[in-house]
Parts: C-alpha cells; sequence; structure tokens
C-alpha cells in the first residue's frame, strides 16, 4: 500500500506539472512510448479543467475572445490546484486571478463579471431553507422589534459594482453586443427564488438596509442607518417596506429575536 500511494502521488504531481519520477515506472508498448502514455492523460486532465472552468464562466468567455480566454484558462490551472474532489468549485479563485495578474488586472470589470457568474453558479445549487411568508410578521410582539434579526436564504448575494458590468453581462447572456464600459457604481442582488436564479438592482437606501441586515444587525439597527437617507419619521416605515419586500421575494428563511 504505502509503494501504491507512492506511485499515485508521483502521478498526480506529473499530471500537476512537478517534476515527477513516475515516467520510470510506466511501462511502453510496442507503438508508444512511457512519455506519450503519461501525457496523454496529462493532456486529458488539462482539458477536464478547462471543460469546467468554461461552464462556469461562459460570459466571460465570450467578452475576452477565445485566444484570452485560453490564456486566461492556462494560467489559472498552472497557478491554482483544487483541494476539492468535486469540480464544482475548481474555478472559484478566478476573481482573485482576474484582479492580481496581468494582463487580467489591466481590464477592472473582467472581475465584477466574473463574481456576477459566480453568483449566478452558487445561487443554483445553495441550500434550500422554507421561506417566510408575509403573514408572519403579525406574530412578532411590538417591544421585539427592534431586536428583530433576520435569516436569509443562502443564496443571496450582494454585488456592488463600480462598471455597467451588469447591463454588460446580461447583453453576453443574451448573445448581444455588450455595452460600451462606463464607471457607474451600483448594487445589485443574485438569489434563487423557488427553483429559478433571479436578480435586479438595489438602491443605495436598500442596499445599506440589506447589507446591514445580513450582517446580523436588528431591526433597530436597520432603522438607524436609514436614518442616513430618511427622516425619523420615514425611517420606520422605508424599514418595513424593505423587510417585506424581501420576504415577498423569498429571501428570508427566518426572523429572530
Amino acid at each position: 500500500m504505502p509503494e501504491l500511494r507512492q506511485l499515485q502521488q508521483s502521478f498526480m504531481g506529473y499530471l500537476l506539472g512537478e517534476a515527477s519520477p513516475v515516467v520510470e515506472q510506466i511501462e511502453s508498448s510496442a507503438d508508444t512510448s512511457a512519455q506519450q502514455r503519461l501525457d496523454i492523460y496529462a493532456t486529458g486532465y488539462r482539458l477536464r479543467l478547462k471543460e469546467a472552468i468554461m461552464s462556469d464562466y461562459g460570459r466571460l468567455h465570450f467578452y475576452l475572445g477565445d485566444e484570452s480566454f485560453e490564456l486566461l484558462m492556462d494560467r489559472y490551472i498552472d497557478m491554482y490546484h483544487s483541494p476539492h474532489t468535486s469540480l464544482r468549485y475548481y474555478s472559484e479563485h478566478i476573481e482573485a486571478l482576474l484582479a492580481e495578474h496581468k494582463p487580467f488586472s489591466e481590464v477592472p470589470e473582467l472581475v465584477e463579471i466574473a463574481r456576477i457568474e459566480r453568483a449566478f453558479n452558487d445561487s443554483f445549487d445553495s441550500a434550500n431553507c422554507n421561506t417566510m411568508k408575509i403573514e408572519q410578521l403579525a406574530q412578532i410582539q411590538p417591544e421585539d422589534w427592534p431586536e428583530v434579526r433576520l435569516q436569509f436564504h443562502s443564496s443571496l448575494k450582494v454585488l456592488p459594482c463600480e462598471y455597467n458590468s451588469f447591463p454588460i453581462w446580461k447583453a453576453l447572456s443574451e448573445e448581444e453586443t455588450p455595452p460600451t464600459l462606463v464607471k457607474e457604481n451600483s448594487s445589485w442582488i443574485v438569489w434563487r427564488k423557488e427553483l429559478v436564479s433571479r436578480y435586479r438592482t438595489l438602491s443605495d437606501e436598500e442596499a445599506d438596509a440589506l447589507n446591514m441586515a445580513m450582517a446580523g444587525g436588528s431591526f433597530g439597527e436597520i432603522c438607524k442607518k436609514l436614518l442616513d437617507h430618511f427622516d425619523e419619521e420615514t425611517t420606520p416605515q422605508q424599514a418595513i417596506f424593505f423587510l417585506q419586500t424581501w420576504i415577498n421575494e423569498k429571501m428570508v428563511c427566518q426572523l429572530s429575536v
């Protein structure tokens, strides 16, 4: 068994591009050398990783074009070895590569487009929960409201953008020519409602309230944050409006006091 484990590790090292003596342990055939046989496996392994990346980032592929996306995939495979047994999470560090390494880091909207694609991928297979119904709000006692906290559906992601990356992503999804890049601060959400992934933009007020709620802030703290946008009389009504919206859109799993 130790010899088998050592052979497996040596073989995996070769597939990952590391120095490995495994070629000395592989027999050549009449028409294929040991090196060629290993290279067939190594090429197949690399192609399978590329298939996984292409499946996760189809719109990014469309935006970059074949040549640049091929460079991205080769760079990624060389830099990142997956710690997971499933390919589902293999490409999870694409955003880091895009942000930190040239030439990709010189195109800042790439990170945002990749983050949007990752959010949709994650929303598809995130854990289920029984979402709240609006009628349940009537069960909360008036004195308990300041300490009410929300638990959201695990698929929910808030995506702040510095560019018009969502309109670009939408055009790519519809196989249309994307709009010209412009600097445009906005916040969007992605979540799964029942069996369908949804998205929409957020106002600055709702973004502040939702970020506070998702960080574990109480209803009282959400109201305090909303005082940056509304007067004292309007703030509680606006906070309730946002809460009702999130419940109706199936984002909230439960409330706790």
